[in-house]
Order: structure tokens, then C-alpha cells, then sequence
């Protein structure tokens, strides 16, 4: 297994927060009244669904790393001023058989788990001799749930893709982009385009042909919504440019011209990867390190899918999340949350998420805008390529068809952000001025709102809760980039005290109404979330009324 926490770090004497204690039973199955303080926006109409890593064990097992989580869907359905909250464990095959057995018995991201004891010699044979195959390959989408045509989609880093039921949040189907492109693992984070064609990065682990961006189109009124995805296609591949490893990619960017693709220091290393069930370790046990390699952005032409011919580099950092990106001047902005220490993944052990001392020291994400020179072919090494106006990034040609990069960090102490949001509807891809994230999982937790132009944050906290990832939701007609409302779960960590639905108003980023959940009501971490328009979607639900887990 992936190195774990440190074995001294004692958690024992700290009650585990809310979000870290719920089972089997803890879900929220019916929709319940909030207790509404302030005010909701009338105009606010239609439900944010949440998902994320909600439990942690499994009969008497306990899973290890904030990524093993099964999988729990949220629903916040907001209408008139009022709002009601539901959730459910989501009833994956991961889940139901884990359940069954009463263990894991499919592998998640750190957790191995030994092949299903129902399974004949056979069968355990070919789970071993084949980490990727169906039976292997978790289910457990744990990360994202998103829109795509009238259809609602959850999604972790496998190919494997779940259509969830918007009203009782249990599965419909299953989809597996292997099924149609030779992609072994996809990101949780598609983009769209405006016509609804939704992007991919999907991940091959063939050195020559490593990342590829993954094109499905927009499905059909009445269409199948599986349908749609068996037209996906890949639009390009990229050669890996480490020997035998493959970096881990959890997003990637999209303007209106280019996709950005970055190979990081955390790499797959690929005969690791097929040997993961001989060696019986969880696939973040594929990892390996290169603390000294720069970091390298893959810039690709969407006009006609090829990769610029200049190298764009930057000192060694990992990103989680890109914030946007966009075109100004004949330079290409990158936007996203950086780390410094390439040991963030190793610092999300539940052990070391548990101890207040060890949280402290997990170092912060950074706000970073990178400044890509794309029409550059050859310059003189000691030139500033960076031609934007007031910006602070630095480019320079120091090799022939290598450009070096330096981030302007927009304020001077840097500005500790994750999970960020922006206004996706106005400025994906475009030019933008507001960006929005939390500090969740950081000594301070708080919400954020960055101010681009003039170079600010202004904040929102509240001792003893964690606030979410911040979703941004257009006020009706909205001309304003930041006229409309940020939706936020802010979970309790302190005992008998109920986690909450926050609404802040975008422009003044102040509270105007909170949906407090009843005391009883345990709501779960969500890592990602979207918010849909209306009551009617997905009111034609066909999936069971229970889960099969239940029986």
C-alpha cells in the first residue's frame, strides 16, 4: 500500500467530525425539512446535488484515505424559500458487493480489497492477471455529479460512469467509455462546450499515446443518454514524455481555442500498475514521484487537435483543479490551484485528515496564473514574454523551443485555495474576474471570493465548520459576471450541532440565508456538486424505490 499516515500520530482524543461516522443506515433516504434562517432567493429554483466520499467502512473494515470513500449522493431541493435535503449511499456494484460480503471487495483509490469470496479459482485468477479489467475496476463514482443533456451523471477516475436518478439519487446505468475509446482511466472533471458537447481528459497507459482528450456529443431529445456516450471519440494522444510512467491528472483546461493538458511530477508508474493485485495494493501504491522535474503544459489547437510545437514548463507543483482558462492578447492564461509539496496525496490519509497537528502542516493549495506565450517560435533568453498588461508571470525562452514559466500568485501572500468555482455558464473558457474556493481540510477553513482584477479576497467563516466547495448560481438575466448566489454545505465539527446549506449573495459575498438540517441528519463530505434549474428534471424517474443493498 501507498505510504500511510505516521503510526504516532495519536486521534483518539478527539471525537471524529460528523462527516467521518456515517454507515450503512445513515442516509437520508426521504427528503427532510430545513429550518430556513434569513432568506433563500425566491428566484432560486431547482436542487444542487452534491457527491462525494460519505463512507468509510465497511463491516468491520476501515478504509484508509479520503478518496475511499463509498459513495454518497446529496440532493438540496430549493424552491419558494424553503429548502428540503436528501441523500443516499449510491448503490454501485462496489457498494452492494461490498456489503454483501460484509468487506471490500473491490480495490478503491489506497484500499485493496481481495477478489469477491463468491467468485470461483477462475475468476480470482483472472482478477489478479488483469487490474483493469471490469471486475476490477471500481464503480464507486465518488467525486463529481454532472448535467449532461437531461440526464445526471456521477464520476470518479475511472472509465466507468453511473446515470443517477435525479429523484430518489439511486443508479440507472452504467457506462464505460472502454466500451467505445482506448482509454484506460478518465478524469471526474469534463468541460462543455456551449452546444453541450461534453470533453474529457482520458488517461492510456501507453507511453506513446498517454493523453487523450475525449470528445462525446451532445445527446438527442429522447435519446438514451448511454447512447450518447457510445459516439465519444478521441480527438488526439499525446505521447508521455517519462520513461514507463504516465502522470496523474485529476483536470485538465479548456479555452476557447486549446486545451491545456499538464504532465506533473506524480506519475503512474505502469508496470506497477499491472502488477497491483500480485503485489495486493491499492492503486495509489502506482505512484511515484519526481521531485525535481518541472512541471509541463501540453498545449493542444482544438482547430485541428495538434499539440503547439513549443515546450511550456514551470518549477515542479501539482494540480488538483484548474480554475479556467482563456486568451487575451495572443497569450494563453492558466488558471489553477497549485502545491508546492508534490506529498499531497500521501497527506490525505483519514489518519493524518483526523489529527489537528498533522492538518496543520499539510501545506495549502495556491492560487497560480500561469501566462503562455502561444505564437512564440524563437527569442532571445533574457526577454520577458509575457506582454499582458500588469501582469506579474514571467516567460522565457532560456532553451530553443523551451519556454520557462514563473506564476503571478495575484496578491503577495498568495491566496490558499481548492475546489475552485467560477460563473462557468458566462465565463468558461473566457476572459473572468471572480473566482471562488474554500480552505477546507486547511488550519483556517473559510470560503473565498478572488477578485482578479483589483487583486482581492474577501472571506467567509465560521468557527467549528467546514465549508464545501462553493457553487456559483446566476441570478435570472444576469448581466453581472458575479450577480447571483453561492450555494455551500458547511459541515459541523462540533457534537449535536447540524451541518447546513449556506447561500451567500455572489456581489457582497455576505450570508443571506442558511438551511439548517435537523439535529439527526448526518450529511456526508461532498468533494463536487452542480446545481440544476427547475423541478421537473428527471421527474420521470424510473429507478426502484430502495436500493438493492437494502434487502
Amino acid at each position: 500500500m501507498a505510504a500511510k499516515a505516521e503510526d504516532d500520530l495519536d486521534t483518539t482524543s478527539e471525537p471524529l467530525p460528523q462527516w467521518m461516522t456515517l454507515d450503512k443506515d445513515s442516509d437520508t433516504k426521504t427528503p427532510v425539512d430545513t429550518e430556513v434562517t434569513g432568506t433563500i432567493p425566491k428566484w432560486l429554483d431547482g436542487n444542487l446535488y452534491r457527491n462525494g466520499s460519505g463512507v468509510y467502512s465497511v463491516g468491520d473494515q476501515q478504509l484508509d484515505h479520503l478518496f475511499d470513500g463509498f459513495a454518497v449522493i446529496h440532493r438540496f431541493i430549493i424552491h419558494d424559500g424553503e429548502v428540503k435535503y436528501q441523500s443516499r449511499i449510491l448503490d454501485t456494484d462496489t457498494w452492494v458487493k461490498s456489503c454483501k460480503a460484509n468487506r471490500l471487495v473491490v480495490s478503491q483509490f489506497a484500499a485493496y480489497a481481495y477478489p469477491d469470496p463468491c467468485k470461483g479459482m477462475f475468476d480470482k485468477m483472472t482478477s489478479y492477471l488483469l487490474p483493469l479489467s471490469a471486475d476490477n475496476m471500481t464503480d464507486n463514482t465518488a467525486v463529481n455529479i454532472v448535467e449532461y443533456g437531461d440526464k445526471l451523471y456521477a464520476m470518479t477516475e475511472t472509465t466507468l460512469i453511473n446515470e443517477v436518478d435525479p429523484q430518489t439519487l439511486l443508479r440507472k446505468t452504467k457506462v464505460d467509455l472502454r466500451d467505445t475509446v482506448a482509454v484506460h482511466i478518465a478524469t471526474a472533471h469534463p468541460h462543455f462546450d456551449t452546444d453541450g458537447t461534453m470533453y474529457n481528459l482520458g488517461t492510456c497507459f501507453n507511453p506513446t499515446s498517454a493523453y487523450s482528450i475525449v470528445s462525446i456529443p451532445p445527446p438527442q431529445p429522447g435519446v438514451d443518454g448511454a447512447e450518447a456516450f457510445k459516439q465519444a471519440t478521441l480527438l488526439t494522444a499525446i505521447p508521455s514524455r517519462f520513461n514507463m510512467h504516465i502522470s496523474y491528472n485529476h483536470s485538465f483546461g479548456m479555452s476557447e481555442n486549446f486545451f491545456v493538458v499538464l504532465e506533473q511530477p506524480i506519475t503512474l508508474n505502469i508496470l506497477k500498475v499491472v502488477t497491483t493485485n500480485w503485489r495486493r495494493e491499492g492503486f495509489a501504491s502506482n505512484f511515484v514521484k519526481f521531485p525535481e522535474e518541472t512541471i509541463a503544459f501540453n498545449v493542444i489547437r482544438r482547430s485541428d487537435n495538434s499539440l503547439l510545437p513549443v515546450t511550456f514548463q514551470a518549477d515542479t507543483t501539482f494540480c488538483f483543479h484548474f480554475v479556467n482558462c482563456y486568451e487575451v492578447e495572443e497569450h494563453l492564461v492558466v488558471d489553477f490551484c497549485g502545491y508546492e509539496d508534490i506529498n499531497i496525496i500521501d497527506d490525505l490519509y483519514l489518519k493524518n485528515v483526523m489529527s489537528a497537528e498533522y492538518k496543520a502542516k499539510i501545506p495549502p493549495a495556491t492560487f497560480r496564473r500561469y501566462v503562455l506565450p502561444y505564437n512564440v517560435t524563437e527569442a532571445e533568453d533574457d526577454v520577458n514574454l509575457v506582454q499582458v498588461a500588469g501582469s506579474k508571470a514571467t516567460a522565457y525562452m532560456k532553451t530553443p523551443g523551451i519556454i520557462h514559466l514563473t506564476p503571478d500568485y495575484i496578491t503577495d501572500d498568495k491566496i490558499r485555495l481548492e475546489l475552485p468555482r467560477i460563473n462557468y455558464q458566462m465565463c468558461n473558457g473566457k476572459k473572468y474576474r471572480y473566482a471562488y474556493g474554500t480552505s477546507i481540510l486547511m488550519a483556517e477553513e473559510r470560503l473565498m471570493k478572488v477578485d482578479l482584477e483589483q487583486r482581492k479576497i474577501v472571506e467567509w467563516n465560521e468557527v467549528g465548520y467546514s465549508p464545501g466547495e462553493p457553487v456559483f448560481v446566476p441570478k435570472p438575466g444576469a448581466k453581472a459576471e458575479d450577480d447571483g448566489v453561492i450555494l455551500s454545505p458547511v459541515l459541523s465539527n462540533l457534537p449535536n450541532t447540524p451541518s447546513y446549506l449556506l447561500v451567500l449573495d455572489a456581489k457582497t459575498f455576505k450570508e443571506v440565508g442558511r438551511a439548517i438540517a435537523p439535529c439527526d441528519v448526518k450529511m456526508a463530505m461532498s468533494f463536487h456538486g452542480s446545481f440544476v434549474e427547475g423541478q421537473d428534471f428527471g421527474s420521470k424517474s424510473s429507478a426502484p424505490a430502495e436500493s438493492a443493498h437494502t434487502d
